[in-house]
């Protein structure tokens, strides 16, 4: 990503609707897995830290991001051990972890399963994979390019490449569903104004902020149960089959 996006999501990504719900959601779905006590956790492309505290709640935490500021950040706010690296072939830790998360991680990367099949290499037998990316090919806007995206996701496109990579699926969906429809026409809005490099990402007043994480958090109730059909995101955990 470009420097100053780092810097922006550092600033942000304690208190931001977007970040919150989604470690709200992320956490939900981690809660049912019954991980061990002293569970090992690693967090692919941690970026400047927005989920490790949320993770740490599960085990010990390990992260890596190929952002040497990123890096840096997440180190001095999490005192955890994070280092430089990246996906497919430059993974700092070998594992076996009991849980490894890539969020928002593998849309910006050229190999998308190599750097999936990576991250099952680090992950034990049996062990989970929680993955995210963001929706649509359609919804491609400057946010992506500021971000250094490769590609949007649909369900099926990431089911292909989870499957390529040899994992088994537990749980597929797309995300961000009560909102898409005014995201949807606030980016096609932008488009025709001619606004579309503006960055997506601020922080609205606190009254506007609670109402939208509240509105995007409460979907956790539903993936637990279904897939929903449309979103902003998509998200997936994954169960790394026995190789014995």
């Amino acid at each position: 990503m470009d420097p100053e996006h780092y810097i922006n999501t550092a600033r942000l990504q304690k208190d931001h609707w977007w970040y919150e719900a989604r470690r709200i959601i992320f956490a939900d779905i981690i809660k049912r897995l019954n991980l061990p006590e002293n569970a090992k956790i690693l967090e692919a492309g941690c970026g400047p830290g927005a989920n490790l505290e949320m993770l740490q709640q599960f085990g010990t935490v390990s992260g890596f991001d190929p952002d040497e500021f990123a890096a840096n950040h997440a180190s001095q706010v999490s005192k955890l051990d994070i280092k430089q690296g990246d996906l497919p072939d430059n993974c700092p830790f070998e594992g076996p972890f009991d849980l490894v998360g890539a969020f928002d991680v593998i849309e910006h990367i050229d190999d998308d399963v190599g750097s999936v099949k990576a991250l099952a290499d680090a992950t034990k037998d049996g062990g989970y994979l929680l993955f995210s990316v963001p929706a649509y090919q359609w919804m491609w806007s400057h946010h992506d390019e500021i971000n250094h995206h490769k590609r949007r996701y649909t369900v099926p496109r990431l089911r292909k490449v989870l499957e390529d990579a040899g994992l088994e699926i537990q749980t597929l969906s797309y995300m961000n569903m009560w909102l898409f429809p005014l995201a949807a026409s606030v980016r096609f809005l932008k488009k025709i104004l001619g606004k579309d490099k503006d960055n997506d990402v601020k922080l609205p007043s606190p009254a506007v902020n609670g109402i939208l994480q509240n509105i995007f958090a409460s979907e956790r109730g539903l993936i637990r149960s279904v897939n929903l059909p449309f979103g902003l995101s998509v998200v997936a955990l994954c169960k790394k089959r026995s190789t014995s």
